[in-house]
Protein backbone atom coordinates (compact mmCIF):
# COMPACT_ATOMS: atom_id res chain seq x y z
CA UNK A 1 0.00 0.00 0.00
CA UNK A 2 1.53 3.56 -1.29
CA UNK A 3 1.84 6.28 1.14
CA UNK A 4 -1.55 8.13 -1.13
CA UNK A 5 -4.45 6.32 -2.15
CA UNK A 6 -4.88 6.39 -6.20
CA UNK A 7 -8.02 8.36 -5.87
CA UNK A 8 -6.00 11.51 -4.43
CA UNK A 9 -4.48 12.15 -7.54
CA UNK A 10 -7.89 12.97 -9.24
CA UNK A 11 -9.36 15.31 -6.22
CA UNK A 12 -11.23 17.94 -7.20
CA UNK A 13 -9.33 21.43 -6.37
CA UNK A 14 -11.58 23.92 -7.32
CA UNK A 15 -13.12 26.58 -4.70
CA UNK A 16 -16.90 25.86 -5.91
CA UNK A 17 -18.19 22.97 -7.62
CA UNK A 18 -18.68 22.51 -11.64
CA UNK A 19 -22.18 21.97 -13.26
CA UNK A 20 -22.05 20.61 -16.39
CA UNK A 21 -24.30 22.46 -18.98
CA UNK A 22 -24.75 23.18 -22.38
CA UNK A 23 -26.04 26.41 -22.50
CA UNK A 24 -26.07 28.50 -25.61
CA UNK A 25 -24.27 32.23 -24.67
CA UNK A 26 -22.87 35.17 -26.46
CA UNK A 27 -19.47 36.69 -25.93
CA UNK A 28 -19.76 40.36 -25.89
CA UNK A 29 -16.60 42.54 -26.64
CA UNK A 30 -17.82 46.10 -25.30
CA UNK A 31 -16.06 47.15 -28.93
CA UNK A 32 -19.79 47.87 -30.71
CA UNK A 33 -18.10 44.35 -32.62
CA UNK A 34 -21.43 42.20 -32.76
CA UNK A 35 -21.51 39.44 -30.23
CA UNK A 36 -19.95 36.22 -30.80
CA UNK A 37 -21.85 32.79 -30.07
CA UNK A 38 -20.63 30.35 -27.40
CA UNK A 39 -21.94 27.59 -25.23
CA UNK A 40 -21.12 26.96 -21.79
CA UNK A 41 -20.07 23.56 -21.47
CA UNK A 42 -19.67 24.00 -17.16
CA UNK A 43 -20.28 26.64 -15.08
CA UNK A 44 -19.72 27.40 -11.02
CA UNK A 45 -20.49 30.31 -8.72
CA UNK A 46 -16.61 31.65 -9.80
CA UNK A 47 -16.22 30.66 -13.48
CA UNK A 48 -17.02 28.49 -16.70
CA UNK A 49 -15.81 26.92 -19.73
CA UNK A 50 -16.58 27.99 -23.10
CA UNK A 51 -16.78 26.99 -26.27
CA UNK A 52 -16.04 29.37 -29.05
CA UNK A 53 -15.02 29.03 -33.04
CA UNK A 54 -11.69 28.90 -33.71
CA UNK A 55 -11.54 31.73 -36.35
CA UNK A 56 -13.30 34.19 -33.15
CA UNK A 57 -10.40 36.25 -31.62
CA UNK A 58 -11.60 36.83 -27.99
CA UNK A 59 -10.03 39.87 -25.67
CA UNK A 60 -8.59 39.24 -22.12
CA UNK A 61 -11.70 40.70 -20.60
CA UNK A 62 -15.52 40.42 -22.33
CA UNK A 63 -19.26 40.16 -21.12
CA UNK A 64 -20.47 37.03 -21.18
CA UNK A 65 -24.35 36.81 -22.13
CA UNK A 66 -27.03 34.11 -21.73
CA UNK A 67 -30.47 33.66 -21.37
CA UNK A 68 -32.44 30.80 -19.74
CA UNK A 69 -35.96 30.47 -19.47
CA UNK A 70 -37.77 30.78 -16.02
CA UNK A 71 -40.55 29.77 -14.05
CA UNK A 72 -41.92 31.85 -10.92
CA UNK A 73 -41.54 29.22 -7.78
CA UNK A 74 -42.46 31.97 -4.96
CA UNK A 75 -42.33 35.50 -4.46
CA UNK A 76 -41.93 37.45 -1.25
CA UNK A 77 -41.06 40.90 -0.46
CA UNK A 78 -40.48 42.57 -3.52
CA UNK A 79 -37.83 39.14 -4.48
CA UNK A 80 -38.83 36.28 -6.77
CA UNK A 81 -37.34 32.70 -6.65
CA UNK A 82 -37.11 31.12 -10.18
CA UNK A 83 -36.08 27.59 -11.00
CA UNK A 84 -34.57 27.05 -14.68
CA UNK A 85 -36.83 25.71 -17.48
Amino acid sequence: MGLFRVADRFREMRKTPRFDVDYLAQVDLNDNSPPISCIICDISASGAKLTIGARHEVSDEFTLVFRRRCRVRHRFDGQIGVEFI
